[in-house]
């Protein structure tokens, strides 16, 4: 089978949230703190160490990291990171940066991110190539596979910012989309990078084909609807029947 074209544009209305984001607006792009209310979508920019399989329950495959072997009590997860893996500005994501985004979000992460870590006991980079992740006995059976599919940020990008600080500063990414035109409580476009690193990973549903896509933020049925009728949503949920008779 070719491969799908990754082109046309993509706009919706943001229907699930996470951690500090909400439906109705949003103030900050971080989205990994309590502070603030974050961008939704923010997950697109950055590569975890895997990635889930959305077809798959429980399935994940690497992605910023290439391979993981387990200790024989589990407790010990060692991930060999990928070469060709990179921020958007070309520099390379080693373990370091792996290291660092697991430590930094279990200091100071979201409150929900705080609880889930609860039983990761440190994260360690042996080289640039290899990062250790060490978990408590009795840990939550899911626990690792959350921590793999945790963003990887820069080190180096936030040697001179504050991590828990909520912000409209770009951050610098890594994954297969980076931020566009934004405005604050209105609307922010995601754009795919071109010839981004991670390609398509074996295993991954077809899934971000779009060229740019565009979340925005309208808090009540009747404009979400004449947003659709206008052709200017491709998708959009939680309208309910009572606005209909209104929006037309």
């Amino acid at each position: 089978m070719p491969p799908r074209p990754r082109a046309g544009l993509f706009s919706l209305i943001p229907s699930v949230r996470a951690y500090n984001q909400s439906y109705q607006t949003f103030s900050s792009l971080n989205a990994y703190i309590l502070k603030g209310e974050g961008a939704q979508g923010m997950d697109m920019t950055f590569a975890p160490l895997m990635a889930r399989a959305n077809d798959e329950p429980d399935a994940m495959y690497g992605l910023a990291a290439k391979s993981v072997r387990i200790s024989p009590d589990k407790l010990t997860y060692r991930f060999t990171m990928r070469p060709e893996a990179r921020f958007h500005d070309g520099s390379k994501l080693t373990a370091h940066d792996a290291a660092f985004s697991l430590t930094v979000l279990k200091e100071k992460g979201h409150p929900l991110i705080l609880v889930q870590l609860r039983d990761m006991v440190k994260a360690e980079a042996l080289d640039d190539a290899t990062l250790v992740v060490t978990f408590a006995a009795k840990r939550a059976r899911d626990v690792p596979l959350y921590v793999a599919s945790l963003p990887i940020f820069s080190r180096v990008y936030y040697a001179t910012r504050p991590f828990d600080e909520s912000t409209l500063d770009i951050p610098l990414g890594s994954g297969p989309y980076k931020v566009g035109k934004f405005e604050a409580n209105r609307y922010i476009e995601y754009e795919r990078v071109k010839d981004w690193w991670g390609g398509r990973p074996p295993g991954l549903p077809r899934q971000l084909q779009f060229r740019r896509g565009t979340l925005r933020i309208l808090s009540r049925s009747r404009c979400r609807l004449r947003r659709l009728y206008r052709q200017e949503l491709s998708l959009s949920r939680g309208i309910h029947r009572a606005g209909l008779g209104d929006a037309l």
